[in-house]
């Protein structure tokens, strides 16, 4: 995971946000990240 995956991650688990993204399969291992796949809203 990358350094700006890391703090994007980390800045949706501190404010308690759901975090949407193309690309679920980098954040799928984040304990307690709730995670809504792009592809799923369009």
């Amino acid at each position: 995971m990358s350094l700006g995956d890391s703090l994007i991650a980390a800045t949706a688990l501190f404010n308690n946000h759901k975090l949407l993204t193309n690309n679920v399969e980098d954040f799928s291992g984040i304990q307690g990240l709730s995670i809504i796949s792009l592809q799923s809203v369009l």
